[in-house]
């Protein structure tokens, strides 16, 4: 066995022989900091929470929204093949949910998606 060439490892980190991930390079400004992105893990978690309590069995539906949420989110860390474009577009995700699902609340997602895109633009 022949151990690769120096030459090709230089040829595969050339970013524009490697055009399989440009477009997450282009997407970069959306994925907030590390920081930002627990705080709003945490506004995540209040919306789902705010959903499941506007159903009409709020003991059945806090921890089934929560659930759910929890699935959304792996589905899209798997479907994107980035985990934290995945957790960006999650949190617009449940914006926009408990802006349309959640009759009461619905400022508070409006909230989530002005918090995700300024801190995604800033960090």
């Amino acid at each position: 066995m022949w151990a690769p060439t120096p030459a090709l490892g230089l040829l595969v980190s050339f970013q524009f022989l490697t055009p399989q991930r440009w477009w997450l390079e282009r997407l970069a400004i959306l994925v907030p900091g590390s920081a930002a992105t627990r705080w709003l893990l945490v506004a995540d978690a209040v919306c789902l929470v705010a959903l499941g309590l506007s159903s009409r069995h709020p003991w059945l539906g806090v921890p089934l929204a929560l659930g759910a949420g929890f699935l959304v989110l792996n589905l899209l860390g798997m479907a994107l093949t980035d985990f934290y474009l995945g957790l960006a577009l999650f949190h617009l995700v449940v914006g926009i949910a408990t802006a349309v699902l959640a009759r009461r609340t619905r400022r508070l997602g409006l909230g989530l998606i002005g918090l995700a895109v300024a801190l995604g633009a800033l960090t």
